[in-house]
């Protein structure tokens, strides 16, 4: 029975792991669609800052993952189409202000997925933890960045 509930543990923080790990994915891909069309030069260099921080939070996990003997668990090719696919038409004759305004309800859905898992995560791996709120942090960070260029 101890066993059993050690491996639900570890389940549970391998799944909150990828949570972590698929939210970032999804910074990751919006922001590598809608870079190219943004136009004013500091908003690009904010969104390239954030770009690097998605992926230092990406690498987090994966080494965490290591730890509990995992591998992350990328987003479905669906997902990252559908994405890739919702941003590109987003951002389509889009001025800055319309990307902005995107990427800013992107960090809140995150922001929202991210709390709520973090609200009901029932083990103690403080690492984890730690990471969802750099994720959280950065998400907020992020979106009050972006509303100097709304």
């Amino acid at each position: 029975m101890g066993e059993f509930f050690m491996k639900e543990k570890q389940n549970d923080n391998i799944i909150f792991l990828n949570l972590i790990y698929q939210n970032a994915e999804m910074g990751l891909i919006g922001i590598d669609t809608i870079l190219k069309k943004i136009t004013d030069e500091k908003l690009a260099k904010l969104v390239s800052e954030q770009y690097k921080e998605y992926e230092q939070i990406c690498q987090d996990v994966k080494d965490i993952l290591i730890k509990y003997g995992a591998q992350e668990e990328e987003i479905s090719k669906i997902k990252q189409i559908s994405s890739k696919i919702m941003s590109e038409m987003m951002s389509i004759n889009s001025d800055d202000k319309k990307i902005v305004k995107l990427m800013m309800e992107g960090n809140q859905k995150g922001v929202i997925e991210i709390q709520e898992k973090l609200n009901n995560y029932a083990c103690e791996d403080s690492e984890i933890i730690d990471l969802a709120k750099k994720l959280l942090d950065t998400e907020e960070h992020n979106r009050e960045e972006l509303k100097k260029f709304l």
